[in-house]
């Protein structure tokens, strides 16, 4: 049986409960009008065949609940509902015969009111299965038929006639109405597989997807947590060369060697850009909300960008009028960083500007340059990782294609978006925008460096310096940059040989140490543990990690202590121990 088929005959049987209970009003009607003229003693038979036969109907009806009958078995329970319908309509129909006296027009009338309504009542139900309804209303209008017919008077035959084709109305409407359920239920199918077909392909598109950003994610989060090895050797590799630049070299060695971190350059600005955007992807950078002065923003960018503007013989110029955001301070400094330093790189004559203009609620930070411009075309992929439209020989000294797709990234997180207008050979221009900030609401904590530079750490400069460094490399190149810069300093390995010396008395001026370290303790609890064993004062002190766990950096930033990221550059070391290079 088709899934239609079952679907009707089940509702067919659902609405039984609501037939006895019309029926019964009926049947009550119907004593109601013979009980004048019909002996009582027939009406009383007829009444009780009839409630029996409703009563076979409610048997049927709670047999069918009880068996749960599956969709195979279903013709059987309808064929049995037919057989019940054929019966009442027999009882129905004898009723005309008992209770309508053509010598009583009366009797006529009413009984055939009784007879109609049942007809008229039972077509709506009896349409999910109409056979039902052909068992019905063929024995009640064929007993009314006959017996009009039988009585030979013109007025009664076309009665007669008339309620004949009534009974063929009501199946002729049964059999519309049997068609439209049947539509409807076809359609209520089609819309079921429809839906699970749907819902099986958004599940595989959303298993998919789901697989998808695992990987993408598994690759970010493992490129952040290992950026700590990373970036050992590089970070060695970078003191090693800056201290053979302090060596007395004749002109080909110091040429080499400034090559050498020409090379060293390119690889921090490479490897600091991927792990810029593994950060973002991985979900590992958080945006914290301050008040943000525009002026003090504009001039540190100054302060970074300006030696490069006037090396290119471009006008560097910054414009603002006391402004204060909401926004990451760190974060906005990355974006607006970016975009100077994209837009310098792209400008070969006239300048940049850097703005802040008030909008209502918002202020809107733009950077213009008089650089070659974007064509139309190129607008949405510039924001892409490693897209450089005007480097096609992939020179690395004009940058990596990453900046715009860091700034983009940095904008999302605060809320903002990097819009971009540009006509080629004119120049562009970028701008984000943050909401005002009245007054300013947070500070750093102090000595802890920013995005756009490395704070000096107050410390005893008759003192001593700690380096604690488990990797060799990176240990003997700190060690032996130190000693160019005439430096006294001690190196070890390990935490338990640093609290060895501090135990036994040595007093340190500021102890610099990796975070990660062989042995049970790590770099954070060993700068914490010294503090308490030092001698008063306790000595300055400074996390070097290459990791980006959002736990370290809240737990340095709650102790105070500077968190400062690898590879840690030697002129930036320079000014964090306040020392130069002899």
């Amino acid at each position: 049986m088709s899934p239609v088929r079952a679907a009707a005959i089940r509702t067919l049987f659902l609405q039984m409960r609501s037939h006895a209970a019309a029926g019964g009003v009926i049947t009550v009607y119907m004593i109601g009008t013979a009980w004048a003229f019909t002996p009582h003693p027939v009406i009383a038979i007829w009444a009780a065949l009839a409630i029996a036969a409703q009563l076979l109907r409610q048997a049927l009806r709670r047999a069918f609940y009880r068996r749960k009958p599956e969709d195979a078995a279903l013709g059987r329970w309808a064929r049995l509902y037919a057989a019940n319908a054929g019966l009442i309509g027999m009882i129905w129909g004898a009723s005309f015969f008992l209770f309508a006296h053509p010598t009583q027009p009366v009797t006529v009338a009413l009984t055939l009111c009784c007879l109609y309504s049942i007809a008229s009542g039972s077509t709506p139900s009896h349409a999910y299965y109409p056979p039902s309804l052909y068992a019905l209303v063929v024995p009640v209008f064929a007993a009314v038929l006959i017996r009009l017919l039988a009585t030979g008077q013109f007025g009664y035959i076309l009665l007669g006639l008339a309620s004949a084709l009534y009974a063929l109305t009501m199946v002729a409407f049964c059999r519309a109405q049997a068609r439209t359920l049947d539509e409807g239920f076809k359609i209520r199918f089609e819309n079921q597989a429809l839906v699970e077909a749907l819902t099986v392909q958004k599940a595989e598109a959303d298993e998919a997807r789901r697989k998808a950003e695992l990987a993408s994610l598994a690759k970010s989060q493992f490129l952040a947590a290992a950026s700590h090895d990373l970036r050992q050797p590089l970070y060695a590799l970078s003191l090693f060369s800056a201290s053979l630049g302090a060596l007395k070299l004749d002109e080909e060695g110091a040429r080499v060697v400034a090559n050498i971190q020409d090379s060293v350059a390119v690889m921090e600005s490479l490897f600091t850009g991927l792990l810029d955007i593994s950060k973002l992807e991985a979900g590992v950078v958080r945006p914290k909300l301050t008040s943000v002065s525009v002026d003090a923003l504009f001039d540190r960018l100054s302060q970074y960008f300006r030696p490069v503007a006037l090396e290119r013989g471009l006008d560097l110029r910054f414009r603002s009028d006391g402004e204060w955001v909401t926004s990451d301070e760190a974060l906005l400094e990355q974006v607006l960083s970016n975009l100077v330093s994209n837009a310098l790189r792209c400008t070969s004559a006239g300048g940049v500007l850097v703005a802040a203009r008030r909008k209502e609620a918002r202020v809107r930070l733009e950077v213009w340059d008089t650089g070659i411009g974007i064509a139309e075309r190129d607008i949405e992929r510039v924001f892409e990782e490693f897209v450089q439209l005007e480097n096609p020989e992939r020179d690395r000294r004009k940058g990596l294609g990453l900046g715009l797709a860091i700034a983009s990234r940095s904008a999302a997180l605060i809320g903002s978006r990097v819009a971009l207008a540009s006509r080629p050979g004119r120049g562009s221009r970028f701008a984000v925008e943050q909401q005002t900030a009245s007054a300013p609401w947070s500070i750093n904590a102090k000595g802890v460096p920013s995005a756009g530079g490395i704070a000096q750490l107050p410390r005893d400069a008759t003192l001593p310096l700690l380096i604690v460094e488990d990797d060799r490399d990176v240990r003997h190149a700190l060690s032996d940059l130190l000693n160019h810069w005439n430096a006294r300093h001690e190196a070890v390995a390990d935490a338990e040989e640093a609290l060895l010396r501090v135990e036994a008395g040595t007093r340190y001026g500021l102890v610099l140490s990796d975070y990660r370290l062989a042995g049970a303790m790590n770099g954070l609890e060993l700068l914490m543990a010294i503090n308490e064993r030092h001698s008063a004062p306790a000595p300055a002190s400074a996390l070097i990690t290459g990791d980006f766990d959002p736990a370290l950096i809240a737990a340095a930033h709650l102790r105070g202590i500077p968190l400062l990221m690898k590879p840690l550059k030697p002129q930036d070391l320079q000014t964090l121990l306040g020392i130069g290079a002899r």
